[in-house]
């Protein structure tokens, strides 16, 4: 190209020169005017992309060659084509990706909500009163662990229908006898037409008397179920709490003819509601007096071991059996019917007791022999 400005003088009529290569290139003169170029690549991106070349004459720059490599040049056609294709391929990639999630989507909501209808179909029919539903599932994911929950909660409610039943029916029993005692002793009068007795008095007041402990025993209960007596928890002096547990049942002792030991080791204050555990206490000495047929001893010992405080509370009964200690802490539960009746008792006490220790957070365990006789532990957290 030096030659041909060299032989014209000028650069007129290079463009019709044979082509130097089969390479994109651009000629510019000295002033920035396009003058010859090759291909159809537009001429600011051949010169923005390809290496220069100056063309001098005489030391003078007469003009600009600019020639694309051949890697300059499959650049130049991969920019171009992935210009001219890439909205169309994203567009592509976009619609495939959007139905595979679609399809995706629906089979994962046919796969969830398909044990959801399984597991409301169940719950509508328990709910209409087929108690023979079982909601277990037969698989092994959480939709099983939902099934196990339910057939928890179906069990739950089963065995809590039937402790209602349970409850009425003993309700029911241990209010009918002194009624009826009432009712017969009054309907007797009536007709011997004759006033009441000073015995006759005494027995209906005394079913009166069991009527109202039965009644009051129930409506505490039920306030514990609630959740509805608090207690609130303190240092207790021991030697208090034996004393005033002392004044309590001294006449019961004498009436039986029976002493009761303390024994404190080196325990001298426990944590606790001192009007609660005192009621505890006072409720498992007179359980051991007038349940116990033989108790002639009754020794209540406290011991600490590192997170708690240990109160037994022991006797020198008949003991209980052990279907006995199965059920002692059931209300209403008596191992001998007839005993219990003649003792007086409601079968509530030591239900009262255990509601008790749960709500200081503790524990209470029986350890009985038949003919040996009863030791309750009461296992007290220490803060």
């Amino acid at each position: 190209m030096e030659d041909y400005f060299k032989r014209n003088h000028s650069w007129e009529g290079i463009q019709n020169e044979e082509l130097p290569t089969d390479k994109p290139f651009v000629l510019i003169d000295r002033n920035q005017n396009v003058l010859w170029k090759s291909g159809d690549i537009v001429e600011q991106t051949v010169i923005k992309t390809a290496f220069p070349s100056s063309l001098k004459e005489d030391s003078q720059r007469i003009g600009m060659l600019y020639v694309m490599t051949p890697t300059q040049q499959q650049i130049y056609v991969v920019k171009n084509t992935w210009g001219q294709y890439m909205y169309g391929i994203i567009a592509l990639a976009s619609l495939l990706g959007l139905s595979f999630a679609i399809i995706l989507i629906l089979l994962l909501s046919r796969t969830l909500t398909k044990p959801i209808n399984i597991i409301t179909e169940k719950i509508r029919k328990y709910e209409q009163g087929d108690s023979t539903i079982n909601f277990q599932m037969k698989r092994n994911d959480e939709f099983k662990k939902i099934g196990e929950a339910l057939e928890s909660m179906k069990q739950n409610i089963k065995d809590a229908e039937t402790a209602r039943k349970s409850l009425v029916s003993d309700v029911a029993h241990e209010l009918k006898t002194p009624l009826m005692i009432i009712q017969g002793e009054i309907e007797l009068l009536h007709i011997q037409q004759k006033t009441i007795t000073n015995e006759k008095y005494e027995s209906i007041f005394n079913e009166i008397q069991r009527l109202t402990t039965i009644i009051n025993d129930l409506l505490y209960l039920s306030k514990l179920d609630a959740r509805q007596i608090e207690i609130i928890k303190e240092k207790v002096d021991l030697n208090d709490v034996f004393e005033q547990l002392m004044q309590k049942t001294q006449f019961i002792f004498k009436k039986h003819h029976a002493e009761i030991i303390f024994n404190k080791n080196d325990v001298k204050t426990i944590w606790a509601d001192k009007d609660k555990i005192l009621q505890v206490l006072f409720n498992l000495v007179t359980n051991a007096l007038t349940h116990g047929q033989t108790t002639s001893k009754v020794m209540i010992e406290a011991d600490n071991n590192q997170n708690e405080t240990i109160i037994s509370v022991t006797d020198n009964g008949v003991g209980l059996s052990s279907e006995d200690i199965q059920f002692i802490f059931e209300r209403f539960y008596r191992g001998d019917e007839s005993r219990s009746r003649q003792t007086g008792g409601t079968g509530i006490g030591l239900s009262i007791v255990k509601a008790y220790i749960e709500l200081h957070e503790g524990k209470i365990e029986v350890e009985s022999q038949v003919g040996t006789g009863t030791t309750f532990k009461i296992y007290l957290p220490i803060p």
